[in-house]
């Protein structure tokens, strides 16, 4: 991650903000959930907890479209400074009910809690692009995730620890208003943000804005599934988060500090997860991660679920437990849950905001604070119902971890470019090892045609590995065709192309489908040289890229692969793909040079480029 990033004003002080907010609302929450499980409920302890979960995010349900909409069109530092002044109003409210010790005053905090995230949620996502470069989003959004979850861990140990001896409230009530007052005056440092859409209409009528504006981010289908994936992340974690208190003291016999113990695990993990995944990423949004993710998931709760720890006679404290046979094994697939989660959800959240419209982002933001609140409320009501059929909270986990993997299939059938950027990461990170130059020259908004030499069968999918963002790729209709390979090509949104005395129709049919794409902002790559290489040499270009350009001038990204001549899918024995593979982890470079006018590129100028990229190195 980028390490100047945390320092930086444009970054510190909303971070803090976001950071001191979510530490608080865990102190809270935790501070209830272990009063509930241990001091103050005797009974029916879980269904509660449900109960509070709901009440907690339904305010995201009911109030998201309100507060996307009044993120588009105030400024928004100046929305979350008055956010966090209702923050500590709540807080104050918060430390009478906690001296009050009554479980209804309690939940009513916890809605008032989840109405101020509600307002500060659009905001908290879509101020990120407006202070940050998009090669940095990444890198944020893994800050912001990773710190989170920081945040929530040292909540959960915080509040879990002083509502865990009733001599410890004013310790508690203290800190919970302190650092309300704290996030306040670091909210009064977060750089202006100009609103997206100062024009905008509020409308407070709750259902019609919020039909409204997810009508609006159906249209743009990729966010709408990232909305729908993020989503179905808090469905999971909240079922399975909520049944932690649970599963210490009935499943495991453990005392609260074994409760905070296993909250502050996940928390941990999901530190971890989200610092890999900007590892992994290289500086872009790497969604082929997110099928990791989900994997992981899956399997590490279904293993959870076979937990056997034996324990009779009194609650067992944090030592105790960790001595029993099973129990690192618990903790280990506990922490590798939540390191898949990080894997998931970080590039997810990459994805919906550099892919969502400017004007829009915060009410897309919104929507999907909306869908989160829906799914989370149903997990609460699954969970509930599930334990009124006297599941235990083991056959909880089972059961969602399958419903997790059925819903992974059904994501990257319906959104393949997550799959497809799956395979190409394997590639790239299995097959090859890949150094990339200048590749900081491709555009990361806006059109542009990128041209590059031909080396091999999989050039497309060393491109699509590396570029940092998607791209359409014009390729020969007869590849286009192939029986296996087709659906593949269509879900890449690949341009057949042939030769007019093959079929002049898709010649004309291709042009025009450039243009479009050019015309929409897209990437557009072709491999001007009309085939793949036949000595390792960068052939004559076809007229096909002046045509390109005469009809829509856009900047012109000359790119070179060097090293693939000689690999297994190359023609250098002739036939690609003869005989065993060889030269695994073979080294190859993916190079690029700067943008060229649309008026100074032809196909003799780039062709020429493109020799100087690659030089001698075949």
């Amino acid at each position: 991650m980028s390490k100047h990033l945390i320092t930086e004003r444009r970054f510190l002080p909303y971070f803090c903000t976001q950071f001191l907010g979510a530490f608080n609302d865990n102190v809270y929450r935790n501070a209830f959930a272990i009063l509930v499980t241990y001091f103050l409920a005797k009974e029916n302890q879980a269904i509660i907890l449900n109960i509070a979960l709901m009440a907690f995010i339904l305010p995201y349900f009911l109030f998201g479209a309100i507060a996307g909409q009044l993120a588009d069109k105030f400024e928004k530092s100046a929305l979350i400074r008055r956010i966090k002044i209702a923050e500590v109003l709540i807080m104050i409210i918060g430390c009478v009910t906690l001296y009050m010790q009554s479980v209804y005053a309690m939940l009513i905090v916890l809605f008032a809690l989840g109405t101020q995230s509600a307002f500060f949620g659009p905001i908290k996502y879509s101020i990120l692009p407006q202070h940050l470069a998009r090669n940095e989003i990444l890198d944020g959004n893994a800050y912001v995730e990773s710190g989170t979850f920081i945040a929530i861990l040292l909540g959960t140990i915080v509040g879990g620890f002083l509502a865990s001896d009733i001599g410890y409230q004013n310790w508690l009530m203290l800190t919970m208003l302190g650092v309300a007052l704290i996030g306040w005056f670091a909210s009064r440092e977060i750089p202006a943000a100009p609103p997206a859409m100062p024009e905008l209409k509020v409308s407070f009528n709750i259902w019609r804005s919020s039909l409204q504006i997810i009508r609006k981010t159906r249209i743009n289908q990729p966010v709408f599934q990232s909305i729908l994936a993020a989503s179905w992340f808090w469905f999971f974690g909240a079922i399975v988060l909520t049944q932690f208190p649970v599963f210490a003291a009935q499943v495991l016999r453990g005392d609260p500090q074994v409760a905070i113990l296993l909250l502050a695990t996940f928390c941990i993990g999901i530190g971890l997860g989200s610092f890999a995944c900007s590892l992994l990423s290289g500086g872009k949004v790497e969604i082929g991660l997110m099928p990791f993710g989900a994997i992981g998931i899956s399997y590490f709760t279904w293993q959870l679920g076979n937990t056997q720890i034996v324990s009779e006679g009194e609650l067992l404290n944090l030592a105790a437990l960790l001595a029993l046979p099973g129990a690192w094994e618990m903790i280990f697939n506990l922490t590798m849950i939540a390191f898949s989660g990080g894997l998931f959800i970080v590039p997810v959240y990459a994805f919906m905001q550099v892919r969502s419209a400017a004007k829009h982002r915060s009410r897309t933001i919104a929507v999907n604070n909306i869908f989160n609140s829906l799914f989370m409320t149903l997990a609460g009501a699954m969970a509930a119902v599930m334990l009124y059929f006297e599941f235990s909270v083991l056959e909880i986990f089972k059961v969602t971890a399958i419903l997790n993997m059925l819903v992974t299939l059904y994501i990257l059938s319906v959104v393949p470019e997550f799959f497809l950027r799956l395979v190409s990461w394997l590639l790239v990170h299995s097959v090859y090892r890949i150094k990339k130059e200048d590749l900081h020259h491709v555009p990361v908004e806006g059109p542009a045609l990128l041209v590059c030499n031909h080396v091999s069968f999989i050039d497309p999918a060393l491109l699509l590995a590396v570029l940092p963002r998607p791209a359409r790729f014009v390729m020969y209709h007869k590849f286009y065709e192939l029986p296996i390979a087709k659906k593949l090509f269509q879900w890449l949104n690949s341009i057949p192309i042939g030769t007019k005395r093959e079929d002049p129709e898709l010649v004309e049919s291709a042009f025009d489908t450039i243009a479009e794409a050019l015309e929409n902002g897209e990437l557009v790559v072709i491999f001007p040289e009309g085939g793949i290489t036949r000595d390792g040499e960068v052939a004559k270009f076809q007229p096909g890229i002046d045509q390109i350009l005469k009809r829509t001038p856009v900047p012109v990204v000359p790119l070179a692969l060097r090293g693939m001549w000689g690999t297994w899918f190359s023609r250098h024995q002739g036939r690609a793909m003869r005989g065993l593979p060889k030269a695994i982890l073979k080294k190859i470079s993916i190079v690029s040079g700067p943008p060229v006018a649309p008026q100074a590129a032809d196909r003799i100028t780039m062709h020429q480029q493109v020799v100087n990229l690659r030089g001698n190195e075949k």
